[in-house]
Order: structure tokens, then C-alpha cells, then sequence
């Protein structure tokens, strides 16, 4: 698949097949993640990776509990409180691994940088015939200190973007996109 083909049908997936990931897979996911540009080259990123299943339903597991347990008034998770409290709802919608792409630098431009790894390692997987998801809704457990522990992330570090990846159970259709919105300062010929 060539990368056109990738960006036009990469999708938030979430639903995935029981098929694990080999090491080496993710292992060579992450090595195209690292080819995605960075601010003066300063490649502020880490990727912390979690691909058993006792591991991953933890993690969601400690994630909801961390929600449900701090969810305030005003808060932007409130619409997903239903949710949340279903005991059967897995926030990785069986996916077998999990990257963790956190940010190693206090630069401004650290968490920017980190997407971009993110969004190379996505297009990356879907060449490849997998499919990914990012999960915001882990962030807040996994930047608590049994977050970062359980994937051994240094005290400097950041987790920026979790990212659930394998083999899609359906591929989801295309969500409709708005067209571009530009202004363009000096418009072309």
C-alpha cells in the first residue's frame, strides 16, 4: 500500500482480531515512527510497549477506575462516565499491544513532535495491514506514578499519546470530512 493509500483509509479502529503482534513487528512500527521529523532534530520521544493481554486489561481497568474516580463537574470525560461504568467495555477494544509514545523533553514542541511519531507509526501499521486507535482516555492513569511504573517510565518523561494497534476485526467505514478551511494570504495564479 502506498502512503496516499494509507492516509486516505486509516481509521480509528475499534474492534480488533485476537491475533498478536510479534515483537519484531512493533519493534519495526516504532523504527518508521522514529523517521517522522522532529524540532532541531531533537527526537524527544520514548515509547514504552505493552503487549500482553493481562497487561493491557489492567491498564484500562486502572484507567477507568482513575476516571470515574476524579470525574468532576466540568469535566471533558463526563460524557463518557455510561460508559465508562460498564464493566464489560475495554477501552482497547481487544487489542493486542499498546505504544505509549511519551515525550523526553521539557522543549515546547515535545508533545508536537511526539504526534508526528505518532501519526508515522499509524500510517506506518496501516501499510502494513494493521489498524490503531489512539486512547486519550488512558493519558490520565498513565501519567500516575503506578501508570508510568507499570510501563517504566523515566521520572522526566511524559506519556503523550497511547495507541492501541493489530489486526482489525471490520474496517470501519470512512467518517465524512468537512472540506479544508483556507485563507489563502496570497492566492495562487
Amino acid at each position: 500500500m502506498d502512503v496516499i493509500e494509507a492516509i486516505r483509509t486509516r481509521r480509528a479502529t475499534r474492534a480488533f482480531t485476537a491475533a498478536e503482534i510479534p515483537a519484531p513487528a512493533l519493534q519495526a512500527l516504532i523504527a518508521l515512527a522514529v523517521e517522522a521529523p522532529s524540532a532541531i532534530n531533537l527526537q524527544p520521544w520514548l515509547f514504552a510497549v505493552a503487549h500482553r493481554r493481562e497487561t493491557l486489561r489492567h491498564i484500562a481497568e486502572a484507567s477507568k477506575a482513575h476516571l470515574l474516580a476524579r470525574m468532576e463537574p466540568g469535566s471533558p470525560f463526563l460524557r463518557f462516565r455510561e460508559l465508562l461504568q460498564e464493566p464489560g467495555f475495554d477501552m482497547f477494544y481487544g487489542a493486542p499491544a499498546l505504544v505509549v509514545i511519551c515525550a523526553t523533553s521539557a522543549e515546547q514542541q515535545a508533545a508536537e513532535d511526539c504526534a508526528l511519531a505518532a501519526q508515522t507509526l499509524m500510517l506506518a501499521a496501516r501499510a502494513q495491514g494493521l489498524a490503531t486507535c489512539c486512547i486519550g482516555l488512558a493519558r490520565p492513569w498513565l501519567n500516575q506514578p503506578d501508570g508510568r511504573a507499570l510501563l517504566d517510565i523515566p521520572p522526566a518523561s511524559v506519556p503523550v499519546l497511547p495507541i492501541v494497534l493489530g489486526e482489525a476485526a471490520a474496517d470501519p467505514p470512512p467518517p465524512g470530512r468537512r472540506p479544508p478551511a483556507i485563507r489563502w494570504i496570497d492566492p495562487p495564479g
